[in-house]
């Protein structure tokens, strides 16, 4: 579990003494398999919680000081079988043989589904497509207009309207320069 300081919660769970004053052993394992819940304290029953029915308790989740600290005392009091499991305790009892908690899953879709949620997909992007395009020739023809000479032919509607540029009454440019050069109106 990352950021719990595992040595010093080993140090902590080593310290623990029972109600005879002896030390309680502490073994040390890679995997439980439940790693999932991380960090797991198997809380063995003394000989004599044993004998009074007492079966090994696993504890998940064991992340706080709080909880090593309700592991000693109810160590200290008997342990399993002898003494009952502290109320602080009662939600970390986990198994040997929990299982990882599914996660949520999307429900799944039909492909009818599916297709439509491309298509809307696909239009949307052609949309974005179609807006940017416009834009960018809103800002070409703004730009154009800034900086044109007065009286320059270009792409406003006011030259549109006086016949200039391509498509106007007089023609192109061009070709009304050839017919004033050759004389012919």
């Amino acid at each position: 579990m990352p950021g719990v300081d595992h040595k010093a919660q080993l140090a902590r769970l080593s310290a623990i003494d029972d109600h005879s004053a002896r030390r309680v052993p502490v073994r040390t394992s890679k995997c439980l398999g439940i790693c999932f819940q991380a960090n797991v304290v198997v809380v063995q029953p003394s000989q004599e919680g044993r004998a009074a029915g007492g079966r090994p308790v696993w504890l998940g989740q064991m992340t706080e000081d709080k909880l090593l600290d309700a592991v000693d005392d109810w160590i200290f009091d008997g342990g399993p079988g002898i003494a009952p499991l502290p109320a602080v305790l009662e939600e970390h009892v986990t198994s040997k043989d929990a299982k990882k908690p599914k996660k949520n899953k999307k429900p799944k879709q039909s492909k009818a589904a599916k297709k439509e949620r491309k298509k809307a997909k696909e239009k949307s992007a052609k949309k974005e497509k179609k807006a940017r395009k416009k834009a960018r020739k809103k800002e070409t023809e703004a730009l154009r207009s800034r900086t044109a000479p007065p009286g320059a032919p270009g792409k406003n509607k006011s030259d549109k309207a006086k016949g200039a540029g391509k498509g106007g009454k007089g023609g192109s440019g061009k070709d009304r320069t050839r017919k004033d050069e050759s004389g012919k109106s």
